[in-house]
């Protein structure tokens, strides 16, 4: 950012870059048959609340009931209520997003 508060050139074509490809990532995860249902995991390294910044976005969207919990102000996902809506990826305001859609069948790998 520059001294202003504005974005530069740079950061805003990077972070442009950056959705699309989470875009074309989160496509090719939804894309695996419908047999299949997706879990919702939260990467630490890119949340926003491990960076110890207040953020419960992920939470406050979630549609389901205690799908998402926060513990000591980070957010966790209790994967047996989670239905892999896709809602609290979407919504995830994080520069990189930090939370990542699995196959429910590669969770315990």
């Amino acid at each position: 950012m520059t001294p202003h508060g504005k974005l530069t050139r740079r950061e805003l074509l990077t972070g442009r870059f950056r959705q699309a490809w989470d875009r074309a990532r989160a496509a090719a995860v939804s894309s695996t048959t419908e047999a299949e249902s997706a879990v919702a995991v939260i990467q630490g390294r890119r949340c926003l609340a491990y960076r110890n910044l207040v953020c419960t976005t992920c939470y406050e969207r979630c549609p389901e009931e205690d799908a998402l919990v926060i513990e000591s102000g980070l957010p966790r996902v209790v994967s047996a209520n989670c239905t892999g809506c896709r809602v609290c990826h979407d919504v995830c305001p994080a520069p990189e997003n930090a939370v990542l859609m699995i196959n429910a069948q590669d969770k315990g790998r």
